[in-house]
C-alpha cells in the first residue's frame, strides 16, 4: 500500500532532519531533546514497516514529552537565548509534523485492520504531542525572559 511507503519515508526523512538538530543545537537540553524526536520517528518507521509487511506491529510509547519538560526546567535562560539562530529550523520542524499529522489523520480512514488502525491513531497522537513540544520551544525561544520567570511547560499566554 502506498500510505506505508509514503509514511516510512516520511519518518525516515523526519528522524534524519531531528539528528541535524542535535548536530546544530547549542545546548545538551535540546541535543537531547532531539535525540528522542529522532528515536520516536524511527520507532514511528518501525511500525509502519511492520504494517506494510503485514507483521505484528511493535508497541509505540514514548514519553519523551513529560522528559523534555524535565530537562526544560534544568534550563537557564542561556540555554534559549543560545537557541534564537535556530528559529527557523524549528519552524520547519513544526510543519514537518503538520504534514505528518495531516496525511496521517486523511488516511486514517483507508487502513481497515483494526490493529493498524490503531497503530495509526496513536502515531496521529505522537506527532500531536511532537507539534506542541515542537510549538513550546519556538514559544521559549523566542521570549526566553518571560517563560523562564514563568517556568510551566505547556502553559502559554492567550493572545
Amino acid at each position: 500500500m502506498e500510505l506505508f511507503d509514503i509514511a516510512i519515508r516520511m519518518e525516515t526523512e523526519g528522524a534524519a532532519f531531528y539528528r541535524d538538530l542535535v548536530n546544530k543545537a547549542t545546548s545538551e537540553g535540546f541535543k537531547n531533546i532531539f535525540k528522542m524526536l529522532a528515536e520516536d520517528e524511527d520507532r514511528h518507521k518501525a511500525i509502519f514497516e511492520a504494517m506494510k509487511a503485514n507483521t505484528s506491529i511493535p508497541a509505540s510509547t514514548t514519553d519523551a514529552s513529560v522528559r523534555a519538560a524535565q530537562i526544560f526546567k534544568k534550563f537557564s535562560k542561556a540555554d534559549f537565548l543560545g537557541e534564537e539562530n535556530q528559529l527557523a529550523l524549528y519552524e520547519d520542524a513544526l510543519e514537518i509534523e503538520l504534514k505528518s499529522i495531516e496525511f496521517y489523520s486523511e488516511q486514517h480512514d483507508l487502513v481497515t485492520d483494526v490493529k493498524q488502525k490503531r497503530a495509526l491513531s496513536n502515531i496521529i497522537e505522537e506527532e500531536r504531542r511532537h507539534y506542541d513540544l515542537i510549538d513550546d520551544i519556538i514559544v521559549m525561544v523566542e521570549r526566553p525572559e518571560n517563560w523562564v520567570e514563568h517556568a510551566e511547560f505547556g502553559v502559554r499566554e492567550d493572545y
